[in-house]
């Protein structure tokens, strides 16, 4: 069930590009995974590695980060969980389904829309279906991404300097 937070977010997320849709997904992974006391080096591995995103500049850089791509991505992509990370969610009341959905959201957000159009409608579904399973509040702020607008860039927004990286990781700290 939505509340009307959710959906205040999500309205305000609705004009936002790829990148900051897939970085507030994984800030709320991310506070998920601290609300449940989830801890698992499978979560920091695929949390780095997605933080890592914005900063990717051009295919030289590209291909080898893709390439490195944790598990968790792949599990986001369809591949079973590992029994580790599985354990540690059973230890802490976590559905399976609910974190897959969650991590699934993340992936397609930005998967979903490499190897073909920007695709507005389906990643911000995957937006919502993140802020629907994970539940969390509070959400984080979108104030810091407002200007990395979907309209921009074939939807990838403004590509952002380095301050703008940098305030962007400040941000992701827990609330």
């Amino acid at each position: 069930m939505r509340t009307n937070r959710q959906e205040d977010f999500l309205e305000e997320c609705r004009s936002l590009s790829l990148t900051a849709r897939l970085l507030l997904a994984l800030m709320i992974f991310e506070r998920f995974c601290v609300q449940k006391g989830i801890v698992h080096t499978e979560i920091e591995q695929f949390v780095e590695y997605l933080w890592q995103w914005p900063a990717i500049n051009g295919p030289d850089e590209f291909n080898p980060w893709e390439n490195s791509r944790p598990h968790l991505v792949n599990y986001g992509l369809g591949d079973e969980i590992h029994k580790e990370v599985l354990s540690n969610l059973e230890a802490k009341g976590v559905s399976e389904q609910s974190f897959r959905d969650i991590v699934s959201g993340v992936v397609e957000i930005l998967w979903g829309n490499f190897w073909g159009a920007p695709d507005d409608d389906g990643s911000f579904r995957m937006l919502r279906q993140v802020v629907e399973a994970a539940k969390v509040d509070p959400l984080p702020s979108i104030t810091p991404f407002k200007f990395s607008r979907f309209l921009d860039n074939s939807g990838w927004g403004q590509r952002p300097t380095v301050s703008d990286y940098t305030f962007w990781k400040a941000c992701r700290g827990y609330a």
